[in-house]
């Protein structure tokens, strides 16, 4: 390994990018991996959901996909684009907080049977954990103004 400036200003631009670059671990991505899991058993026809389809099935339907797509967009991304897997894992993951709470509020539709409940509090818990992992890592990667600080 060679000394001198050449080196030294390698070794400050790699700890510099890696401070501003927000990274993915393993289990950034598993926990988008159990968001993806959790969503499933709660589509209606594909799992344990019993509801009769509401009057606004289009509109929440449309908002699942949503919350389903942005969670797959982060996983996909987090791999190549870590900063749009970012925005789109803080996307997930509060969708994945609002939605069940209104379904469990009873915004959604009618009452949520019991399995259903159980996925809702899952997604939330889910949503909340990637929502401030994310949140954090774009916080600790925020560059600081000496000046003002």
């Amino acid at each position: 390994m060679a000394d001198g400036p050449a080196a030294l200003w390698a070794a400050r631009r790699t700890r510099s990018l890696a401070a501003v670059r927000p990274g993915w671990s393993g289990r950034d991505r598993a926990l988008l991996v159990l968001l993806l899991l959790a969503y499933l058993p709660g589509t209606p026809g594909l799992g344990v959901d019993t509801r009769p389809a509401a009057d606004d099935a289009v509109i929440v339907g449309t908002a699942y996909g949503a919350a389903f797509l942005l969670a797959l967009a982060a996983l996909a991304a987090s791999w190549r684009w870590p900063r749009l897997a970012g925005w789109s894992a803080l996307g997930a993951g509060a969708l994945a907080v609002v939605l069940p709470v209104l379904d469990l509020a009873g915004a959604l539709g009618p009452p949520p049977p019991v399995a259903i409940v159980v996925f809702d509090v899952i997604e939330i818990v889910l949503g909340v954990l990637i929502a401030w992992r994310r949140s954090a890592r774009a916080s600790a990667a925020a560059p600081v103004d000496p000046i003002r600080s």
